[in-house]
């Protein structure tokens, strides 16, 4: 009857880890589309920062509606937040008044949401 229990508890972990394991695995491989019975893998949507002199050039994809803006530094102090147009694409804003370190940019709105770290030099 010992035997029973272990292998019956084991059974139990296994399955538990079997399901837990397949719920991860959607969550962690990048988005799929189908077309045309292929599968084809669509890379993420990014923020991409881009320091020009003085000034800050923040690449998105298509905002969709009215977005925050917000950029924070190194100690979670919220340092700027701007509101974005819909549709845009591109952001300027000076960094002339912020000092040199690492700055957390974040674009959200109700369906979007962009995050990404840049150095000020």
């Amino acid at each position: 009857m010992n035997n029973n229990f272990f292998s019956a508890v084991s059974i139990k972990q296994l399955l538990l880890l079997a399901a837990i394991v397949s719920l991860q695995l959607p969550l962690a491989a990048a988005a799929q589309v189908k077309t045309n019975d292929r599968m084809q893998v669509s890379k993420p949507e990014e923020l991409k920062i881009k320091q020009e002199g003085n000034s800050l050039v923040l690449r998105f994809p298509k905002l969709q509606f009215k977005s925050a803006l917000k950029i924070i530094n190194s100690n979670g102090i919220l340092l700027k937040a701007i509101m974005v147009d819909e549709g845009l694409e591109l952001y300027q804003l000076s960094s002339a008044d912020f000092p040199k370190g690492i700055y957390s940019c974040v674009i959200e709105n109700r369906t979007q949401r962009f995050t990404a770290r840049v150095l000020l030099r």
